[in-house]
């Protein structure tokens, strides 16, 4: 089957949020930028997997809401998403993507995603409430440089 990435425009608002629920993914999102979501759709036009790509800085990015239709992908196609996302962070201008994970990620390290020790993480990035309690969490980061 194949897949087509796309940034995602105001019109998609209504369908991004419908798939978040359709996935039992019970997440606060901001609503007025879309255009920073990334959406991969089938063949069929049916959403497959989202993802926010948040400009910390000119430089730094950090991805999130990663959300995928696990009924409808498989592992291969959640690196070939995550090879897509880096992509389209390169082309923005982020130098520096961080990726709050929930366990060790191996899968992670082919695509060039080193594992960050807290300490070193930027001031900008550390600001942010939910990278905060990820940290005191004790849960890893990943950043690709």
């Amino acid at each position: 089957m194949s897949f087509i990435v796309r940034k995602a425009e105001e019109e998609d608002a209504l369908q991004i949020q419908h798939f978040m629920v359709k996935t039992g993914v019970n997440q606060q999102i901001p609503t007025g930028d879309w255009s920073s979501f990334l959406i991969a759709e089938n063949d069929k036009g049916d959403f497959v997997s989202i993802v926010r790509i948040q400009e910390v800085t000119d430089k730094i990015g950090l991805i999130r809401s990663l959300i995928v239709d696990s009924d409808k992908i498989t592992t291969m196609f959640i690196l070939e998403f995550l090879e897509a996302i880096l992509h389209y962070a390169e082309d923005k201008g982020i130098t520096s993507s961080y990726l709050l994970a929930a366990n060790n990620a191996s899968f992670l390290n082919p695509l060039g995603f080193k594992k960050v020790d807290d300490n070193s993480l930027p001031t900008e990035l550390t600001a942010l409430k939910d990278v905060e309690d990820h940290v005191r969490k004790g849960l890893p980061i990943f950043v690709k440089q």
